[in-house]
């Protein structure tokens, strides 16, 4: 073989060292996919949610804001209104303020998606919460498994029927299928409860008005529905609400709490039966705690927040909820 002179032996070793240098970690690498970015300077939250207008939202701020208090890093919460448009401009806002950390619930599976990509060519670190986009490679979230939802309120619609209808009833559904978690909630619920045939559905999305418009009219046109099931909390609200206004016999099954669903379910006779829970201050907590985490460049891709169940009659449960409504400040 012939020998190597000193100075193609120069480069052939300065060569390997680039190879080397290449594959050994700096700290700084996007390890975690797309969105995935350390920062070197101060961390400054963005925070977008849908909107105030549900103590959900609320309840995710509150948790938002203690835990970046807690770590002493900036945040910023803005509201999208429910808009696409708004919740891309929303970017560029926190982009040119400064904040170089997203803590994000899509609005949207495909579109919000190029929202993210917008922010992570920013350079900042993505992370969502509540609901996901359609691009996998942003892997930081937190939120409660949807399926599991469905799934809790879903056992227990299954033990009623069961016990109080014989293991067959007339259902309901007021869905949210065009929104990012409401088929998979419902397809959960469905499965858990073998005895329940859907006669009719209708689409509940946006505000607890249209969970009581849905309501009533499922009921207009089914009068014998014996069970109701809500797939979030304006429908469960609005459902709520427009059952005990017309004192109807149906028992409502949903996920998401609030104050006025929680006293609904205190008083004696309540329509609503049973509700699985998505504890949205512990989502908004550790929505920041690992985003903060994210940014300099450590800890896990994501959380998983247990869901909480609540049932009638359950006045321990339910006036923990309302405690905890007390503490974040909540409306």
């Amino acid at each position: 073989m012939p020998s190597i002179d000193p100075p193609r032996r120069s480069l052939a070793l300065l060569f390997a060292l680039v190879v080397a240098l290449a594959g050994c970690s700096t700290g700084q690498e996007d390890d975690a996919g797309a969105g995935a970015k350390a920062q070197k300077g101060e961390i400054r939250i963005g925070a977008v949610m849908f909107a105030r207008d549900l103590e959900f939202w609320q309840l995710v701020e509150a948790g938002m804001r203690d835990a970046a208090r807690s770590a002493g890093v900036k945040i910023n919460v803005e509201v999208s209104n429910r808009q696409l448009a708004t919740e891309a401009q929303l970017v560029d806002t926190l982009h040119a303020r400064g904040d170089n950390v997203l803590v994000i619930a899509p609005l949207d599976n495909s579109a919000s998606a190029a929202t993210l990509r917008k922010a992570d060519q920013y350079g900042m670190t993505v992370v969502q919460y509540n609901s996901k986009a359609s691009d996998q490679t942003f892997t930081h979230f937190v939120g409660v498994d949807n399926a599991e939802l469905g799934r809790s309120v879903g056992k227990l619609a299954k033990e009623y029927v069961d016990a109080e209808l014989g293991g067959q009833a007339k259902m309901a559904l007021l869905t949210g299928d065009t929104e990012p978690n409401g088929t998979v909630r419902k397809n959960a619920f469905l499965k858990e409860v073998p005895g329940g045939k859907v006669v009719t559905t209708a689409e509940a999305v946006g505000s607890p008005d249209a969970g009581a418009k849905a309501f009533e009219t499922v009921l207009q046109s089914n009068p014998d529905i014996d069970v109701v099931w809500a797939w979030n909390g304006a429908a469960m609200q609005g459902a709520a609400v427009a059952a005990q206004r017309h004192k109807s016999k149906v028992k409502i099954f949903g996920i998401d709490m609030s104050k006025q669903v929680a006293q609904i379910m205190r008083a004696p006779g309540s329509p609503v039966q049973a509700v699985a829970d998505q504890h949205a201050y512990d989502v908004g907590k550790e929505s920041v705690t690992l985003a903060i985490k994210a940014a300099k460049g450590a800890g896990a891709a994501a959380t998983s927040v247990p869901p909480a169940t609540y049932s009638a009659g359950d006045a321990k449960g339910i006036d923990a909820f309302l405690a905890e409504l007390g503490k974040a400040g909540a409306e």
